[in-house]
This record gives structure tokens, C-alpha cells and sequence, in this order.
């Protein structure tokens, strides 16, 4: 397929293996004074060729998927411009920042035979297939715990403001809330959340701590914490767990290793190999039901936009 790439401020990584198999039309700035030097760097690096324009609009007329990842808030209108020209779209999460704008996105999408789906690809990841696999054996799920904690590093002057940044609950926290929802396949009946950015380094508007906590059909209840305090001496940039509940045992999962325990023991489980989630995104192109459907997308954005709105109101 021909694919191009609009910004490189997300999770473009994604597509570097699959790219090699298919057609690298170009690659451009979703705003003019995006930094796709990292970009550049990375596709060197996987020996892809690749042109650079700047305007993505001269990449439309060719391009049969858009990878988008660009400034946060422009990942929609970018995303509804491709799918308004029949282009299918691998979109950096979340979807949209607002409800406003995820509303006209779907829209949008309901109105194109183009597919869209968000970058979901921790769910993909030898750890999660595998903590995914383990609690078909500790009985009916009653509580899930996730996190995702983060460096702060250096980030762009975009994430300095609510209105291009989005917030830590739907940049960050999202994935775990992906994780709870791939996990039960519940939907959530009631919410709530909280952020905080306070000890942010002069960061602006950027939240630097956030909780939610959520009711999901079944009687599950679930929290999601997620922060940029991770120290500089952590031996990874980031660390994720997430702990299951169930009737019969649990799961948990701290860095990268998972153990099921059980009324008997605790066993450290070998893992699964990971999946690849653009590969599964143009699979699912070709007509194959695998990988992030564009009704999971939509739902994980709205439920991590709504909890945004009831954090900050």
C-alpha cells in the first residue's frame, strides 16, 4: 500500500517494520514548525527512502493510509481531511482532545468507507498478550489496578498548553484505560478522575499526576493513576503494571515480568510473542476483524476525554 507519515511528534515507531513491505510515499509536518527530525533519524536508520514536503495535502492525492501523529489537537482535523478522500488512518492517540472534536471525527468516519484506528500498541506487547491470556484462568475479573509512569525528559513546547497538549489523561493514561477495556470488554457506567500539575518545572498547563477510577459493567471496579515523576536514575524511561482481580487468582504484571497466583502458588509466566499493531491495522484494511477497531478507538477516546472533562472541571 502507499503510506505516508503527517508529523512526527507520536508513536510513527509503529510502522517502521511494515514499511519496508509497502510504499513510503513521504513523509511532512502536520503544523510548519514540527520538529520530524527524530523522524528523519528513524527511517534513516531502517534504511527506508522516503521524500519531505511541506505541505501533507501534497501527499493526499497518492497516499492510500496516513500514519498521523502530529501537534495533539491537530490530529483530527488532519485525520477527517484523509478520511473525507477515502484514505484510511493510523492515528496517534487520543483521536481528538475535545468531545467536540471526537464527535465530528466520528462523523466523519461514519460517512467514509476509509478505516480509521488509534495507535494502541502497548495492548500488543509480549507482556500485555500475555497477562491478556493468564486471566482466562483466575475466574470473573472483580478489580483491575494499571498505571503508567513516565520521565518527564524534554518535551515539545506544545505539550505546554491544554489546548495543543490534550492532557496527561488523554496522552497518557488512555493506554492503561485501552488495557481495562481490552481486558473486560466492559464498558464503564460511572467515573471519576482527578489531575494535577502542580512541581511540572515550568511547564505550563502540563498535568503531571492524574488518577481515574471507574465502575464497569459486571460490578468491575478499576483505577488508572498515571505521572511524569519517573527519576532520571529508573533503569527504563517508563514503567508500566497493571494488577487483575479475579475470583480464583490474580495477575500481575511489574516490569515487563508476569506472575499468576493461585490458592496453590505464584508462577512467573514465559511470554507470549508480541503482535505488531500496524500490521494488524492493514490487515484489517484487507478485510480481516484483528487488531484496534475503529469502535474501540472511538469508545477508549471518549471514556479518556470524559474523564478528562470531570478531572479538570
Amino acid at each position: 500500500m502507499k503510506i505516508c507519515i503527517i508529523g512526527g511528534s507520536g508513536h510513527y515507531r509503529y510502522t517502521l517494520k511494515q514499511l519496508k513491505n509497502h510504499t513510503l510515499i513521504g513523509i511532512a509536518p502536520g503544523t510548519p514548525d514540527e520538529d520530524l527530525s527524530k523522524l528523519r533519524a528513524s527511517l534513516q536508520d531502517a534504511d527506508l527512502s522516503f521524500k519531505e514536503v511541506e505541505d501533507y495535502r501534497s501527499l493526499l492525492d497518492e497516499a492510500e493510509v496516513a500514519v498521523v501523529n502530529t501537534q495533539f489537537n491537530l490530529n483530527a482535523v488532519i485525520t477527517m481531511e484523509c478520511l473525507e478522500r477515502g484514505i484510511h488512518v493510523f492515528s496517534e492517540k487520543p483521536l481528538a482532545t475535545d468531545l467536540e472534536q471526537l464527535a465530528r471525527l466520528r462523523e466523519s468516519a461514519a460517512c467514509s468507507k476509509a478505516l480509521v484506528a488509534a495507535m494502541f500498541g502497548i495492548n500488543y506487547t509480549p507482556w500485555f498478550l500475555t497477562v491478556k491470556e493468564a486471566i482466562k484462568k483466575i475466574g470473573t475479573i472483580r478489580l483491575i489496578n494499571a498505571q503508567k509512569s513516565y520521565r518527564l525528559g524534554t518535551r515539545p513546547a506544545f505539550f505546554n498548553s491544554k489546548k495543543t497538549f490534550g492532557g496527561l489523561i488523554p496522552w497518557v493514561a488512555i493506554h492503561a484505560i485501552s488495557w481495562i477495556h481490552d481486558l473486560t470488554d466492559a464498558k464503564a457506567i460511572r467515573t471519576s478522575a482527578m489531575v494535577n500539575n502542580e512541581y511540572n518545572f515550568g511547564h505550563g498547563d502540563l498535568e503531571m499526576t492524574a488518577l481515574c477510577q471507574f465502575e464497569l459493567e459486571g460490578g468491575i471496579l478499576a483505577s488508572v493513576t498515571a505521572d511524569y515523576f519517573r527519576p532520571n536514575g529508573a533503569p527504563t524511561k517508563d514503567d508500566d503494571r497493571v494488577r487483575v482481580v479475579g475470583t480464583k487468582g490474580i495477575v500481575e504484571c511489574i516490569g515487563n515480568t508476569v506472575t499468576l497466583i493461585d490458592e496453590e502458588t505464584a508462577t512467573q509466566l514465559p511470554l507470549l510473542p508480541a503482535a505488531d499493531v500496524f500490521e494488524l491495522f492493514l490487515r484489517r484494511i484487507g478485510g480481516e476483524e484483528v487488531g484496534v477497531s475503529p469502535e474501540e478507538s472511538f469508545y477508549i477516546t471518549e471514556l479518556a476525554l470524559k474523564a478528562d472533562q470531570l478531572a479538570t472541571k
